[in-house]
């Protein structure tokens, strides 16, 4: 039981989702800090940060489809968020609320784990928000990207915004031409039988997919098939979850095996 009122931080999101809840809890409890971390239904992201504000909660994570809605209402924005432009994670240091993206850190720190991307060819599958931290990412470390995307307006959009090249719909892309590929779309989701990429592979590939539900998606279960390196992106989202952790307690350093376990326990409860 807690003896005194715990540090909040929170989640703002359209709908409750317990995921970062198990996440955080699970780092601040192994960590001995008095963080109590709870998700909150929002559809009024104004009201939201004054909430921040009001109630003095000392970090905020921002979900869809409020990344970039809630940008105008914070006191300073970090310039890879304003690059991305969207924001993930608020932290109040004192009363001034300042944005950033750790999407980007996480999918970088993920990809690392299998393969320095520096100089390296990487295709990009996606032009909404995750795909946009995804490139951004690859670019801080040296890729070359290219992006795919079935809307060309979008797919065009995001190449001339980060200064990358676009490659057109996802069937022009071509294995031979690439070291790395990343899924940064939605499709495999929850949706164990859905894969973007299928038939489109080939073995020298390091192959990343973002979504982490299930933690196996189609394209991983394909890949490792084939013999690719693979990054699950449960491993994308546990370390961006670290970056926001170490903001909110200012300088601890996040377990990330611990935050693991309980971000994967709760992936399965979730599929039953």
């Amino acid at each position: 039981m807690h003896r005194s009122i715990p540090t909040l931080c929170g989640s703002i999101m359209a709908e409750p989702f317990s995921l970062s809840e198990k996440i955080h809890n699970a780092a601040y409890d192994h960590l001995g800090l008095d963080y109590r971390f709870v998700c909150f239904g929002v559809d009024d992201p104004k009201a939201a940060v004054q909430a921040i504000r009001t109630l003095g909660i000392r970090g905020m994570n921002v979900s869809m489809p409020y990344k970039t809605a809630v940008m105008q209402y914070l006191d300073n924005i970090d310039e890879a968020a304003q690059v991305i432009g969207a924001v993930n994670t608020i932290n109040n240091l004192d009363g001034v609320l300042t944005g950033y993206n750790t999407d980007y850190l996480g999918s970088l720190a993920a990809l690392r784990e299998v393969v320095d991307p520096a100089g390296k060819r990487v295709a990009v599958i996606g032009a909404g928000g995750a795909a946009r931290a995804v490139v951004y990412g690859c670019l801080q470390a040296g890729a070359q990207v290219t992006v795919f995307n079935r809307s060309p307006a979008r797919g065009r959009d995001l190449a001339a915004s980060l200064g990358i090249e676009y490659g057109g719909a996802i069937e022009n892309f071509q294995a031979a031409e690439f070291a790395i590929v990343i899924n940064a779309t939605s499709a495999g989701f929850r949706q164990p039988a859905v894969n973007p990429l299928e038939g489109r592979l080939a073995e020298h590939l390091v192959v990343m997919d973002v979504a982490f539900i299930p933690v196996q998606t189609a394209l991983i279960r394909q890949a490792r098939h084939l013999g690719c390196a693979t990054v699950p992106g449960t491993r994308m989202l546990v370390h961006q979850a670290r970056k926001q952790i170490e903001l909110y307690s200012g300088s601890a350093q996040a377990p990330l095996a611990v935050m693991e376990q309980a971000m994967l326990q709760e992936i399965e409860r979730l599929q039953l």
